[in-house]
């Protein structure tokens, strides 16, 4: 089994402006960003090699992070979520989390919905600057839809007592 652990997605808009874009898009949506790394000027800085402008976003909810926090101090494994921009010539590539790798690696619910739900946020962030999927869709439907957290809920397998 081949399993695809991020979706990537592409805005057909330079760098500089699709970040600026997004920025805005997640704040729309109600999220933070918690951190804001820039890859491709850290390794110029440590190692001197000049890569295409590359940035890693710490997007969250403070309130998806509480809700999770509460059940699992392991939740903070996976929020904020990392969403990461790349520069690809004139268009610009972003990286998310596939919701399907979290059901794969076993996270429990309490965990997983929050974490369904802030995707949720985050795509329909990155479908309002027009990001488009690199993959073609599934039963007509965009990717990042085709698992809920709903879905991931009633897929869990509760022991029967009897």
């Amino acid at each position: 089994m081949n399993l695809e652990c991020s979706y990537t997605l592409v805005l057909n808009q330079p760098y500089d402006q699709a970040r600026r874009r997004i920025l805005a898009a997640l704040k729309e949506q109600g999220l933070q960003v918690a951190f804001d790394f820039d890859v491709a000027s850290g390794i110029l800085r440590s190692s001197g090699v000049r890569l295409p402008k590359c940035s890693v976003l710490g997007v969250g909810c403070p309130y998806q992070l509480l809700e999770a926090f509460v059940a699992d101090a392991a939740a903070a494994l996976y929020l904020p979520l990392h969403v990461v921009l790349s520069e690809h010539g004139a268009e610009t590539q972003v990286r998310i989390l596939a919701p399907q790798t979290l059901r794969a690696a076993g996270v429990t619910p309490a965990i997983s919905i929050p974490v369904h739900r802030t995707l949720r946020r985050i795509r329909d962030a990155l479908v309002l600057v027009g990001a488009r999927s690199t993959k073609p869709t599934h039963e007509g439907r965009p990717p990042l839809d085709t698992e809920t957290a709903e879905e991931s809920l009633h897929e869990e397998k509760v022991p029967h007592r009897g």
